[in-house]
């Protein structure tokens, strides 16, 4: 997995490449959490993620109860496998998914 990060008009967006599992998902916490604790906008660009596993799910979750107290989380480009597993998950109510 690689993880970019970027700046769109203030917003810090991240954008990881490839699989979130229980190999990647440090790394994808540990950025995504040290964007969310620096910017009070947060875009988290799916496009370029195939999968998605519990781990994966939990560091979500982690990261939207960062945000939800300081500013706001948004997740997009979700493709359809991993907005069903949201949506089996419930997590689909919970998550700014646009």
């Amino acid at each position: 997995m690689t993880i970019k990060v970027y700046d769109e008009n203030g917003t810090a967006v991240i954008a990881p490449e490839g699989k979130i599992d229980h190999l990647t998902v440090e790394e994808f916490e540990s950025e995504t959490t040290k964007q969310c604790e620096a910017h009070d906008s947060v875009i988290i660009d799916m496009k370029d993620v195939k999968y998605v596993n519990s781990a994966a799910l939990r560091a979500i979750l982690n990261i939207n109860d960062i945000m939800e107290s300081k500013g706001e989380l948004v997740f997009r480009n979700v493709n359809k496998n991993i907005m069903d597993i949201l949506s089996v998950t419930g997590l689909l109510d919970h998550l700014n998914i646009r």
